[in-house]
This record gives C-alpha cells, structure tokens and sequence, in this order.
C-alpha cells in the first residue's frame, strides 16, 4: 500500500482504504490512517509529513491528521 517514490500516493491509498472499511465515519477513517503511519519507518513518516506540510502551507493554521 505504501510508495516510498511517491507519499502522496500512499496518503491517498490509506484515506481510500479507511473509507473503503469504515464508510462515512470521518474519526474511525483517521485513526486507521494514523495508525498506519504510524506503523511505518521513521522515513517513511516524514516523507509523509513534509507532502502533509506542503498541502497545509506549513502556517500551522490545521493540524494535521497525524
């Protein structure tokens, strides 16, 4: 499910796969994707950050759902 090339690709696969389980339940679909991250490498996770960072502008005006 993970694309190390690609962290975008991942983050989309697991919100697909969080709503493919859980439905429309918004909560239920970020703690699966969170816990997903969470079982990556350390890598992994910031690569996954810095593409998050990228998207909110990195002002901090969102959390992020890590």
């Amino acid at each position: 499910m993970t694309d190390p090339a690609n962290p975008m690709a991942t983050i989309i696969a697991l919100c697909a796969e969080g709503a493919r389980r859980f439905g429309d339940d918004p909560r239920a679909i970020a703690d699966f994707v969170e816990h997903e991250i969470a079982l990556m490498s350390e890598t992994e996770q910031r690569r996954l950050k810095e593409q998050l960072t990228l998207l909110t502008d990195g002002g901090g005006t969102q959390k992020p759902i890590m």
